[in-house]
């Protein structure tokens, strides 16, 4: 198994070393290509990466999975989902994700990953948890495992009525990939939704319950303009109004009422407001550490 791993930069020398560590370091029976997508930048975060390219050219970085390879290549692009696509085209890997130039994989994330691959070639892509820290690393959140219908993201639910669908933390394979034949270069900050979108069109989106990666929130990053956020998640899926009106519903009275989503109050209203909904399945793991299907025993793990 391959993993192939894009991470698109602009001027991003603050943090992209606590990125390439966090993927270099993985530990397991599997190969890593690494593709850094530079878009031009003017401090220096190339000296960073072509550090890192020489030590493992050298054999002074300790690879603890199959093998380990670094590239990059650096130009001018149309922004971050431009970069993601152009970092893609030159990988090969059956495994894919990208992660963000200030954010970081947690140790044993790519193992999680693999097993469950392995053990259910049925499954074509997965989320797993992901923490939040502050610009300084202090931890802000350490997450959840949630759980997403196929339905509501093919109708553009999440990130809009419901919680987001967290992009460091989602991993597919390439064939999904080359079936769904997403578009995401033109996008500059809902490109995330759009693939979502797309990749739904063709597979469900399997949670798993362990923590794979760290979402770093500062201060000017892409992440804080919810407004075109919002213009552009219009233009990829328009709203179902009816349907959207009874998630907000659903998550306000949880919120007003302070039920625990496990609840039986809580599992008896999104029956009643979504009676035909089908029950949805995540992944756990076992004491040996093998991952196993379970029915969740509401919506909101």
């Amino acid at each position: 198994m391959k993993f192939s791993i894009v991470t698109p930069v602009y001027n991003g020398e603050k943090y992209i070393a606590e990125t390439i560590e966090s993927i270099l370091s993985q530990e397991g029976n599997f190969e890593v290509e690494y593709v850094v997508a530079d878009g031009g930048s003017v401090d220096g975060t190339l000296c960073v990466v072509k550090a890192y390219a020489e030590k493992l050219r050298s054999g002074s970085f300790p690879i603890k999975c199959d093998n380990v390879q670094l590239d990059w290549f650096s130009g001018k692009d149309n922004g971050l989902y431009d970069a993601v696509e152009k970092g893609f085209a030159k990988t090969g890997g059956n495994i894919c994700a990208w992660l963000n130039s200030d954010d970081v994989y947690m140790p044993g994330a790519f193992a999680s990953v693999a097993a469950i691959f392995t053990t259910y070639p049925d499954i074509n892509w997965v989320k797993g948890i992901n923490k939040s820290c502050d610009e300084h690393g202090t931890t802000l959140s350490e997450g959840a495992c949630r759980l997403y219908r196929r339905e509501w993201l093919l109708k553009g639910v999440y990130g809009r009525s419901a919680y987001f669908v967290d992009q460091e933390s989602v991993f597919w394979r390439r064939s999904l990939l080359e079936k769904a034949r997403p578009s995401i270069s033109s996008f500059r900050l809902a490109g995330d939704y759009a693939l979502w979108a797309s990749l739904a069109r063709f597979a469900p989106l399997w949670s798993f319950n362990k923590h794979v990666s760290i979402f770093r929130r500062r201060p000017g990053q892409l992440s804080t303009s919810m407004k075109v956020y919002r213009e552009e998640q219009r233009s990829i899926v328009p709203k179902d109004f009816f349907l959207e009106k009874k998630v907000a519903l659903f998550f306000s009275s949880v919120r007003f009422l302070r039920m625990e989503p496990k609840s039986i109050l809580a599992r008896t209203l999104f029956a009643v407001l979504f009676p035909f909904e089908r029950k949805e399945w995540y992944i756990d793991f076992d004491t040996s550490g093998l991952p196993v299907k379970k029915l969740a025993v509401s919506y909101v793990a």
